[in-house]
């Protein structure tokens, strides 16, 4: 046999989309989510409650230019106010400045405004204060210092031509032309000291000062959205590197195998819903088609998970009650599907037995051979025997029984299912026929039977499980359930007259 994988249009990996599947990883890892976000609250919480008021004090300058408008005088206090909120002018201006630790500052103008506000933030109402006033009266000092020294330039030079004419005037000179000079000197020197062209002001020195509280509404706020931003990256990256498989993308990327169904967890209606569905495209899977019958179709996992037992059972429910012949074989020694017992006229059936009771001689070794017999024995009057296998990676025996048999379903358990394993168990199956993988969430919830309603909702016909405890013309016996313990495997499953009550 060759080991086949098959994959059709109806794979989640098909339509998956990039986000989806981040999305899928972080609902599979979604603990992490929580526990990353409520960290993040609680601590946004215990900031909010013991952090301590702040004060904002406000100093406010002015650039006003005679003869200029106002719109002019607005486009040099942008520049100003870049100037002051540049962070290496703001690393300069703390260090020349005595603030209290801890202190924030910004400047700022109102709309077209040729005023800027200089506001300091600390811990105390004087400190807020005292530093804005400090600020604005450093930073008027730093814009002006240029200015003000090419002013003084300019008045030293016009001080000493005054002087000179006044000399002159002194020892003699025309006094009509050396007067009328000096008094144009004088009226320059009048100009140029009362010039405040380009140049800041204190308009205001205190104009009040603001306090504020943290709001605790707002700081659990920022904190949820930032720990659920944190936790889903969180989530992400734990997809990336846990060794377990979440979703369907992980085992495909990481194993090579693409799951052709998923089966959800049970619980809520929508859940168990979801579920039934996910069974229904499972078992669909196994039809005439793909699984010739009779057939057989071996039920395996990587390791032991109770996910083995429910994809076998769902399968041979949805089966029998299509009206097939089913027996659902237990290879696996260590773990028998819980079986349901009704004694519903209309109730389907589907035959179970263990293979431990089925061989002639228990004392034998059971090998590839002898299991293969008593497959042929169990395939001349069914339709479809479905072989639970022990886990592939634990047992030599559940290689032999997915060979032997027609087709192999991979279940893996989405709690506890890891890459090893899993990697493992691909290659101890490529020389058998796979029908697919199923990535299962064993957590089934309420309710015991897979198929109780159909997809309408509408209820359907029990399922009755009859126990076959030995093979045989005249020795088979069935297990005390209430249902004919003269009756040999063959007469079960053939369905003869007087084989069925």
């Amino acid at each position: 046999m060759t080991h086949t994988t098959t994959t059709t249009g109806a794979d989640t990996l098909d339509t998956a989309t990039t986000v989806g599947i981040q999305l899928q990883r972080i609902r599979h890892f979604w603990p992490l989510v929580l526990l990353i976000t409520l960290g993040a609250v609680i601590a946004s919480a215990v900031s909010a409650y013991t952090a301590e008021p702040s004060y904002t004090g406000r100093t406010v300058l002015i650039v006003s230019s005679p003869g200029r408008v106002p719109e002019e005088d607005a486009v040099i206090v942008r520049g100003y106010i870049d100037l002051f909120n540049d962070p290496a002018y703001q690393a300069r201006l703390r260090d020349s400045t005595d603030l209290p630790p801890g202190t924030t500052f910004e400047a700022r103008t109102a709309a077209a405004s040729s005023m800027i506000f200089v506001e300091a933030t600390t811990g105390s109402d004087v400190g807020a204060k005292d530093a804005a006033l400090a600020l604005a009266t450093n930073f008027r000092w730093d814009v002006d210092a240029v200015r003000r020294a090419e002013k003084d330039a300019s008045l030293d030079a016009l001080r000493s031509q005054l002087d000179e004419r006044r000399r002159l005037l002194a020892e003699g000179a025309d006094p009509v032309y050396t007067t009328q000079r000096i008094i144009e000197l004088e009226t320059l020197i009048q100009q140029l000291q009362g010039d405040s062209t380009n140049q800041l002001q204190i308009l205001q020195p205190d104009a009040g000062i603001a306090m504020s509280e943290p709001s605790m509404i707002r700081n659990v706020l920022v904190g949820f959205l930032g720990g659920l931003v944190l936790g889903s990256v969180a989530a992400v990256l734990a997809a990336l590197f846990s060794p377990t498989l979440g979703t369907s993308h992980d085992v495909h990327t990481r194993t090579g195998v693409n799951p052709v169904v998923e089966i959800p967890r049970g619980g809520n209606r929508r859940r168990a819903r979801a579920r039934h569905l996910g069974f229904v495209r499972l078992a669909t899977r196994a039809g005439h088609r793909q699984v010739p019958r009779p057939g057989i179709l071996a039920v395996a996992s990587p390791t032991r998970t109770p996910a083995t037992g429910q994809v076998a059972r769902a399968i041979a429910e949805f089966w029998a009650g299509e009206g097939e012949r089913i027996v659902l074989l237990h290879a696996d020694m260590r773990t028998v599907t819980v079986q349901e017992r009704t004694a519903a006229d209309d109730a389907v059936t589907v035959r179970t037995a263990v293979v431990e009771d089925l061989l002639e001689d228990p004392d034998v070794p059971l090998n590839r051979e002898r299991f293969t017999q008593l497959l042929q024995r169990l395939r001349a009057d069914a339709d479809l025997v479905i072989v639970e296998a022990p886990p592939l990676t634990e047992d030599p025996f559940a290689h032999s029984a997915c060979v032997v048999s027609d087709r192999t379903v991979l279940v893996l358990d989405r709690r506890s299912g890891r890459v090893g394993p899993t990697r493992e168990a691909v290659e101890l199956l490529a020389d058998a026929e796979l029908l697919g993988a199923v990535l299962v969430d064993p957590r089934a919830g309420t309710g015991r039977s897979l198929f109780r309603r159909t997809k309408r909702g509408e209820p359907v016909a029990a399922v009755r499980y009859e126990r076959i405890d030995s093979l045989g013309p005249d020795t088979t016996q069935i297990s005390p359930n209430g249902h004919h313990p003269d009756r040999d495997a063959a007469t079960l499953l053939s369905g003869k007259p007087g084989g069925t009550p």
